[in-house]
């Protein structure tokens, strides 16, 4: 999956050319290849705004990451007039240009041709299929070899985001014509001003946790590449949207039973678990743990009241050759003498539970209470 971050110009744009270069290192070591940065902004000339993407277009190359820029209808208009412009941006080598607003399939050509690009982007959130099926016939008639992608807008008003039913069709209008579909993650650090309330492709994304917006949107159907769109996220951000991309490891906080033994607490807490895809929804079977089991100790019954949703059970010797099977309860269920009740995941973490079909592990977190405090740590 693709993964690009955001630089945007603004008045200022000289004084942050080496926090620019500062910010696309750090993202390059967390495997962002891709920036996307914009000439359609009314505050600053054309002319400023070609100086600025130079600078970038500088910073990008020289890191190996590949440089998108969102244009509108009067910037194509302003910058087919200046053959020294048009120069000067074919010079600097940008990638791909996003398509905003107000433009024709001649201007594409024309900037296709002049600028040298090798594609383009178009807005995945304001065609319907008949309109999509239209942008993409037109610009592969200017050349059937160049790139084409879509990337949803992202939305810096309240109440004005997406909605996960139109989302979710217009990534499968995109996919089926064959375009790799971004859709953008709201940053918690730096929102970008002048409303600073983050910039979501989906509502419902403005104020949630960052991990699960992340995990959400790199599972959503017909996405295959995502947008980093506030400008610097912080290191903690930047890890956040890789691990997500990468599919690694889920953390589920477990608090463990009182009482719990050393070969469950190995089972539970000393690897990630792998769910069978044929679980079902009453418990999350681990196949880790059934590996696991060939060369652990017997499990001996232990605690085996009711079993509550969200708790981690292990199998006892009772239960045969499932023993040491470690599942994960999605509904509630009686007692049984065979599985030993042996921690309750934390409810905030619940939501993660819905991703083993989409390419997550899981690796638990103990939890213990100190005091007030919480610690957690694990064996």
């Amino acid at each position: 999956m693709n993964s690009s971050i955001a630089v945007y110009p603004s008045v200022q744009w000289r004084q942050q050319t080496v926090l620019w270069a500062e910010y696309l290192e750090k993202a390059g070591e967390y495997g962002f290849g891709e920036v996307f940065s914009s000439i359609h902004l009314p505050e600053l000339a054309l002319e400023d705004q070609v100086e600025m993407l130079e600078e970038l277009a500088r910073l990008t190359n020289h890191l190996g990451m590949e440089l998108t820029v969102d244009i509108g209808g009067g910037e194509i208009d302003q910058l087919l007039a200046d053959s020294q412009m048009c120069a000067r941006v074919r010079s600097a080598g940008i990638g791909l240009l996003r398509l905003d607003y107000g433009f024709c399939t001649e201007q594409a050509g024309a900037l296709y041709n002049r600028l040298g690009i090798k594609g383009f982007v178009v807005n995945a959130s304001i065609y319907d299929r008949e309109e999509a099926e239209a942008v993409k016939r037109n610009l592969t008639a200017i050349d059937s070899r160049m790139e084409l992608r879509a990337c949803h807008n992202f939305y810096p008003r309240p109440e004005t985001g997406l909605d996960r039913e139109f989302f979710n069709e217009q990534n499968r209008i995109f996919a089926e014509l064959g375009l790799i579909t971004y859709a953008c993650i709201p940053g918690k650090s730096h929102p970008r001003q002048p409303l600073g309330l983050g910039l979501p492709t989906l509502e419902e994304h403005r104020q949630m946790d960052l991990e699960r917006v992340c995990v959400e949107v790199v599972c959503s159907p017909g996405i295959g590449g995502v947008m980093a769109a506030d400008e610097f996220f912080n290191e903690t951000e930047l890890a956040c949207v890789a691990r997500a991309v990468k599919r690694e490891p889920l953390t589920l906080r477990i608090r463990l039973e009182a009482g719990v033994g050393q070969v469950e607490q190995e089972l539970i807490l000393g690897t990630s678990h792998h769910i069978r895809y044929d679980s079902n929804r009453q418990v999350l079977r681990s196949r880790t743990s059934r590996e696991m089991s060939r060369i652990g100790g017997k499990v001996a019954p232990g605690l085996t009241g009711e079993r509550r949703s969200g708790m981690v059970t292990v199998d006892n010797e009772r239960y045969g050759r499932y023993s040491s099977e470690v599942q994960i309860l999605l509904a509630d269920l009686e007692a049984d003498s065979r599985v030993n009740c042996c921690g309750q995941i934390s409810e905030e973490d619940m939501w993660k539970l819905d991703f083993y079909r989409q390419g997550f592990d899981y690796q638990f977190q103990e939890i213990t209470e100190i005091g007030e405090g919480i610690s957690s740590g694990a064996i």
